[in-house]
């Protein structure tokens, strides 16, 4: 099981159960601070998203999933023996991820 857990150390999750409660990429950050609270950090992602006519054409080609991860701000919560992080761009969840601690 521990061996598991290390060759898959992040899942990437389009929703998360907290409680009784679903939270969905697509909710507001209203919703987030209501099931989950305060987070215990955060912070604001540092790559740019500067495009240039060469590289537009391959900017396009990178999935949607990729670039809200490394978009926005990512809020970090410690719970049930896992970290959490959910990345914000817009004040909308664009990114779910759970890791073991």
């Amino acid at each position: 099981m521990v061996l598991l857990a290390c060759a898959y150390p992040a899942h990437a999750l389009e929703s998360l159960r907290v409680g009784s409660q679903l939270l969905v990429v697509g909710d507001s950050a209203a919703r987030v601070k209501a099931l989950l609270g305060k987070p215990s950090s955060h912070s604001k992602s540092s790559s740019s998203q500067k495009s240039s006519s060469k590289n537009s054409g391959n900017r396009k080609n990178k999935s949607a999933k990729s670039t809200a991860k490394d978009k926005g701000e990512k809020w970090q919560y410690r719970r049930d023996g896992h970290t959490t992080i959910i990345t914000m761009v817009d004040g909308k969840v664009a990114h779910i991820e759970d890791l073991p601690r």
